[in-house]
């Protein structure tokens, strides 16, 4: 998680004082990209597992066929 980076962000502003751009230090960038694929993860992950629910209420009301076990560990 990032801690407090204000002191270390950098705004360039344009005529106006209207902030255009923002400059971190490399540490910063790294850890909000970091997070930022963690969290792209995660919601894959979440994605994944509602469609998973969907699927399964479908079959339940046989809308759909249920997937055979080699069917569902090939997509592991």
């Amino acid at each position: 998680m990032l801690g407090d980076i204000t002191g270390d962000v950098k705004y360039v502003t344009d005529e106006k004082g209207k902030r255009q751009e923002v400059i971190l230090p490399f540490r910063v960038w790294r850890e909000v990209t970091d997070e930022l694929e963690a969290l792209r993860e995660k919601h894959q992950i979440l994605t994944d597992l509602q469609q998973a629910c969907r699927e399964v209420k479908k079959q339940e009301k046989g809308d759909m066929d249920e997937q055979p076990m080699e069917g569902f560990l090939d997509e592991l």
